[in-house]
């Protein structure tokens, strides 16, 4: 496979892929620089495209089979990345980092797409959190937007002042770290706040694949985040002391996130009975 062949064959896949995405626009770079290390980069091409043909033609409905097989085949493409031959990439280009929103992705397309087709899926993402309604002649709504790694949200038909906008509520959002400390969840936790009170529905889960921070004298109990996920349910320190001690993605912490998720869409795409017919039950607001 020439470098030309592979950045067509990047261009054809899904376009929300991060990690296709970010390495296409690596081969792109190497091409305008007269194919500058293609050797790596189609080697690295070629493991990644067949990442991508084992996970899209494995069939199953079972999340756990999913799961179990899908998680291997991201990690045996992760540790192929991390071999000292392969690192071609410095943390600052997020190629590596962009890996596990790409599996995230494609869980929730997996099985969150294939129930709710009238969601959308998406990928580095500006949602709204905020939004101001403005007398202004010729603009009566601005919005407040945050970008995040991935998050399923419901396209509306809104038009205000005969003006149509590009408007969605944001179901779920999610934003992925590989290390993080407590000023990562401290500089979320003003966003989320705003965006629950916008969308007091919705979901937002902060993914990370090591902890970087002392969480026993942490307690994020009363934070507006959903969630705070540690992938590999390891500290960062364990591995800059020992590479070799990296732990594997846990499926049943992978299993529990989109069991919730799965269980939150269906309780709250319906909209609530009536006042009356909860009245019956005693039961006003859940």
């Amino acid at each position: 496979m020439t470098l030309q062949n592979l950045y067509k064959k990047l261009s054809e896949i899904d376009s929300q892929l991060p990690h296709g995405s970010n390495l296409q626009t690596k081969v792109g770079k190497a091409l305008s620089s007269r194919g500058k290390n293609s050797d790596l980069l189609v080697k690295i091409g070629k493991e990644y495209l067949g990442l991508l043909k084992k996970v899209d033609e494995f069939e199953t409905e079972e999340i756990p089979k999913w799961i179990d097989f899908v998680v291997d085949q991201f990690e045996d493409y992760y540790s192929f990345l991390r071999a000292d031959e392969n690192k071609k990439f410095s943390h600052q280009s997020d190629f590596l980092s962009s890996l596990i929103p790409e599996f995230l992705y494609k869980l929730y397309n997996r099985f969150v797409g294939v129930k709710y087709p009238d969601l959308e899926l998406t990928t580095q993402k500006d949602i709204v959190i905020d939004l101001s309604f403005l007398p202004y002649s010729d603009n009566h709504l601005t919005f407040k937007p945050k970008r995040v790694d991935v998050a399923i949200i419901k396209k509306l038909d809104l038009e205000i002042g005969g003006k149509k906008l590009d408007f969605n509520i944001t179901m779920v959002a999610i934003e992925v770290k590989t290390n993080l400390d407590k000023n990562m969840i401290g500089g979320v936790e003003y966003s989320v706040e705003r965006l629950k009170k916008t969308f007091p529905l919705s979901k937002f889960f902060l993914i990370s694949e090591f902890a970087d921070f002392a969480y026993k004298k942490q307690n994020y109990a009363s934070t507006p985040i959903d969630e705070i996920i540690i992938l590999r349910k390891q500290k960062r320190s364990e591995v800059r002391r020992d590479k070799t001690k990296i732990r594997g993605l846990d499926k049943g912490l992978v299993e529990s996130h989109i069991t919730e998720i799965l269980e939150y869409l269906e309780s709250t795409l319906n909209s609530p009975d009536e006042l009356n017919a909860r009245m019956k039950e005693g039961r006003l607001i859940n």
